[in-house]
């Protein structure tokens, strides 16, 4: 059953607009399904992991388990970011406390004190007695990490160096053209809402998180009276990367509007930009406001709702972030609701319409790391002269 899943799951994946359909239901919970992405995505591409400014002081770390992968974020004392296993290399008891955390200089494990700096260096054990112990061979791994626009991406791969880096920027190239308007660097201000536990794939997570096609029903009174789904747009993209945007309702009075002024038209846009496998973004000129999606098994994921802005966030109870958390919860429910119905062995998925572009654009991003696939080229809309600013 598995082969042939993974043939239908291939041939899903790979075809382009006028041809895509749903991928197989079975690929949403099948564990070796699930085995597969793992391996060949989450451990073995450029993955976000968090905003660089969550770590902005020497000892401030971040662990979390990458898909199965124990891994932490720590800035050095020598103010570098590195990406280092989370797993002492004398018996493979976990390090740090997952989340966010402060060491003051070394790692030290709380089995038997073995002790690492924070640059992965084995510094030493106690009580060894007699026996010797090779320090260079007891280092802890380190992966690939790169920073873009404030937020940190990381490579479990086993390629090095140099060509990790090239291969980041290739997987960015081009995108930052479009972006230029909303001035990211201007969002220096980090927040992070709570953890959320989603008893859904996280494929199906991905989806729902990328497509407005579903805002006019299932988000009727919370995003869809902000960002109508009619207003919706493809930007430009392909399987590396996707923007699609929207114009924003207008819900000033006039007195408002008047005292506001004009600005230019690109702010009444939103952007949303997907990086996959699993981080989706919406821009504006007020702030970059996102979600990231963590696999934990075949029906299982984790969404971390985040952001940056220019102003200090203290107060998450505010009307704002209420109206975050009645979207989120509305999306929780839906993307359950579907893993129940993804179980089904009579029916099947079927025909994805003009405005799930963007699912085609992730789907053949599944196939050409899965299978090799070759996607279809880079697409530009008529929407894009709007943002693009080479």
């Amino acid at each position: 059953m598995s082969l042939e899943l993974l043939q239908a799951y291939q041939q899903a994946a790979q075809a382009s607009i006028d041809q895509a359909q749903c991928l197989p239901l079975a690929a949403y919970h099948d564990q070796h399904v699930y085995d597969e992405e793992a391996q060949h995505i989450f451990h073995n591409d450029w993955v976000f992991i968090c905003a660089e400014a969550k770590l902005q002081n020497p000892g401030d770390y971040l662990a979390l388990d990458l898909a199965g992968e124990p891994i932490a974020i720590i800035r050095g004392q020598d103010a570098q970011l590195r990406a280092l296993s989370n797993i002492c290399r004398h018996r493979g008891t976990p390090l740090l406390d997952q989340g966010y955390g402060r060491i003051e200089k070394n790692i030290v494990c709380p089995y038997h004190a073995w002790t690492f700096g924070d640059n992965g260096q084995f510094k030493g054990a106690p009580m060894t007695g007699e026996v010797k112990i090779d320090k260079a061979k007891h280092c802890l791994p380190q992966f690939a990490l790169e920073c873009w626009n404030g937020l940190v991406f990381i490579n479990l791969s086993e390629q090095q160096g140099e060509a990790q880096s090239r291969a980041f920027r290739e997987r960015i190239k081009g995108l930052d053209d479009y972006l230029g308007h909303f001035e990211l660097q201007r969002f220096n201000q980090c927040y992070q809402l709570p953890t959320e536990h989603w008893h859904a794939n996280w494929k199906l997570a991905v989806e729902n998180g990328i497509e407005s096609y579903h805002l006019f029903k299932v988000h009727k009174e919370t995003l869809e009276t902000q960002t109508p789904t009619k207003q919706a747009y493809y930007v430009a993209g392909s399987s590396e990367w996707t923007l699609t945007g929207g114009k924003m309702k207008d819900n000033r009075g006039k007195i408002m509007k008047w005292l506001s002024g004009s600005y230019p038209e690109v702010y009444d846009h939103y952007l949303l930009l997907f990086l996959p496998p699993s981080f989706v973004g919406i821009i504006t000129y007020e702030g970059f406001d996102w979600i990231q999606i963590l696999p934990v098994d075949g029906e299982h994921c984790q969404v971390i709702p985040g952001g940056l802005s220019e102003h200090k966030i203290t107060d998450f109870s505010s009307e704002e972030f209420q109206f975050t958390n009645a979207f989120l919860t509305e999306d929780k429910v839906i993307c359950e609701r579907v893993q129940r119905g993804i179980h089904a062995r009579k029916s099947q998925g079927g025909k994805l319409v003009s405005m799930e572009k963007i699912l085609v654009d992730f789907h053949q991003y599944l196939a050409s790391r899965l299978f090799g696939t070759q996607p279809d080229a880079f697409e530009e809309s008529e929407h894009a002269k709007l943002f693009y600013n080479k």
